[in-house]
């Protein structure tokens, strides 16, 4: 599968591959002879999405073997994240930073779309690019799922379209409209989702394309670049390069912070589910932590000062974030069986582990 020997990064996301394949057991058949394509491959989520794809045929899990296409924007995020599967005959690397219909395959069994900018700090750098994403290239691929008439397309949203949900609209269902701004700064990326959504399900009814969609919930694990700009990744950072962390806020902001490999379980669980059209929360749903609470684990788990918090203004990237966000994983659990099995303090310490074994590189 993963060339892990003498390699400990590449053990661990082995590990977490072989329990997200052995979680979804026979219902990988559908996957048997397919041409996948799996866009952000050298992203967090989308590097795992890519690595369960390339897991299959070594495994001899299916009963005919898949050819795995893998696009990203960078070729160095290739070698730093996926380089283990270069020189495979199975798995075809697609580069460059505007993706067109010529550079995908002639036809496409299954699709991932994972591609789009998920931290404040890069999509605020980049609006348009983020819109594009999640609004052309989607359009793309789409178009090459219909055309190849695919047994699955699944489009990587998020948590964010729901926006700043009330008090009384968490843990939150599927079927909260959301509030997010049309006008702020992070609407590049909570109103591209949404588009993106949007142009998925007119697919579906348009063109019965069996389409799925997943929202992440605060996902964290092997590959979150420390430059991510985000608090797990800001944490991690700080704690091994033993830097004291002071919070940008009060720290009284709650989240539940999930793990990876959970999250990329529930997102072929979706595809698997002969549930097309549909909409699924995955992540973890408890415990609710503070980013205080979590700055505290992290800086126990790498031996680093306790966290301070702060009153100072936020930084822009920071502005606008939700006060809470907890799913509600109701339809996940009775749908698709999907039920996360790591913890908070597992999952930081394989993030950490990997961030060590990688030498303070994010990916």
């Amino acid at each position: 599968m993963i060339r892990s020997a003498g390699q400990p990064a590449l053990a661990i996301i082995e590990r977490d591959v072989a329990e997200i394949v052995g979680r979804l057991g026979g219902k990988l058949d559908l996957l048997s002879g397919a041409t996948i394509v799996v866009t952000g491959a050298s992203g967090m989520l989308g590097g795992y999405l890519a690595d369960v794809a390339a897991a299959l045929n070594p495994l001899g899990v299916l009963r005919a073997p898949c050819a795995v296409y893998l696009a990203t924007r960078e070729t160095p995020r290739i070698a730093g994240r996926l380089g283990h599967l270069l020189g495979r005959s199975d798995v075809q690397f697609i580069v460059g930073n505007d993706l067109a219909a010529s550079d995908l395959p002639a036809r496409a069994d299954v699709i991932f779309h994972a591609a789009s900018p998920a931290s404040p700090k890069h999509y605020l750098a980049d609006p348009v690019g983020t819109l594009d994403a999640n609004s052309r290239y989607l359009r793309i691929l789409l178009e090459l799922a219909r055309q190849s008439d695919a047994r699955a397309f699944l489009f990587i949203s998020s948590s964010e379209i729901y926006g700043d949900p009330p008090d009384d609209a968490i843990p939150t269902p599927e079927t909260y409209v959301g509030m997010a701004d049309s006008g702020s700064p992070r609407s590049c990326y909570a109103e591209g989702k949404r588009f993106g959504e949007a142009l998925c399900m007119a697919f579906h009814r348009q063109h019965d394309l069996p389409v799925n969609i997943v929202r992440p919930f605060h996902v964290h694990g092997p590959g979150l670049r420390l430059d991510d700009g985000r608090i797990v990744a800001d944490l991690i950072r700080a704690g091994l390069e033993g830097v004291s962390f002071t919070l940008s806020s009060d720290g009284m902001a709650t989240r539940c912070y999930g793990y990876v490999s959970d999250a990329v379980a529930g997102a072929y669980a979706a595809i698997l589910s002969d549930r097309p059209g549909e909409a699924f929360n995955i992540g973890v749903d408890g415990p609710e932590t503070s980013i205080l609470e979590l700055a505290s684990i992290v800086a126990e788990l790498v031996g680093a000062p306790p966290p301070r918090a702060s009153v100072t203004p936020l930084p822009a990237h920071l502005a606008n974030a939700p006060r809470r966000s907890r799913p509600d994983l109701s339809k996940a659990r009775t749908l698709l069986g999907y039920s996360p099995s790591v913890t908070l303090r597992d999952g930081l310490s394989r993030t950490i582990a990997w961030h060590q074994a990688k030498g303070l590189r994010g990916g």
